[in-house]
């Protein structure tokens, strides 16, 4: 068992079952979308954007994590594909199938951070859409959620750096003081890195 069946391995939604506030505004009109969501935990945004009307797909890690997104969508009588995957491990996704691929503390080990990014970039059809919302190395101030390890967080200049391998355009990608009541594990101001991206090609 790994570090997150054991974290998700309890009755308790420990992120909350409502969406991501950043997913909320950035795809909260989207419909008939193709979306994969990488390192998805236990559904909260899959649920809500197969409730928008999306063909929503996820790759996750654990296990346990993934049977809790299942009883989740069943909940709502929504269908969620799922799919026990590394997202750190090279073609973890399919490439060039999802008109939307989304990241929500997707933090994995440094050494892993390169491949989780080429997999959320690669599995989008040019035109498609990157989302993401990842703690900041200042999360560590607020201690209001995220792994207590710095290089499993992130800072702007190395995200830049990520991204410029692929021909993509930068819509949005800032830094900022956000509010965040997410189950028991992110509650309160915390420091994230958002961003909205196209792939061009």
């Amino acid at each position: 068992m790994n570090h997150w069946d054991e974290k998700f391995r309890t009755d308790e939604y420990i992120y909350g079952v409502e969406p991501n506030e950043w997913v909320r505004t950035v795809l909260g009109s989207e419909q008939g979308k193709r979306i994969a969501l990488l390192a998805e935990g236990e559904g909260r945004n899959a649920v809500y954007l197969a409730r928008l009307g999306n063909q929503v797909t996820t790759y996750d890690f654990s296990k346990e994590g993934i049977e809790k997104m299942e009883r989740l969508a069943a909940s709502e009588d929504m269908t969620v594909d799922t799919n026990l995957r590394d997202i750190t491990i090279k073609d973890a996704v399919p490439r060039k199938t999802y008109d939307i691929g989304v990241n929500i503390f997707g933090h994995v080990p440094a050494e892993g951070k390169l491949q989780m990014f080429t997999n959320l970039v690669e599995c989008v059809k040019p035109g498609g859409l990157i989302v993401f919302e990842l703690y900041s190395k200042e999360q560590l101030e607020y201690k209001t959620g995220g792994p207590p390890d710095m290089n499993m967080l992130y800072d702007l200049d190395e995200i830049r750096g990520h991204l410029e391998r692929f021909d993509v355009e930068v819509i949005h990608l800032e830094k900022e003081v956000v509010l965040r009541h997410e189950g028991r594990m992110h509650n309160g101001k915390a420091s994230a890195i958002q961003g909205k991206v196209r792939k061009l090609k």
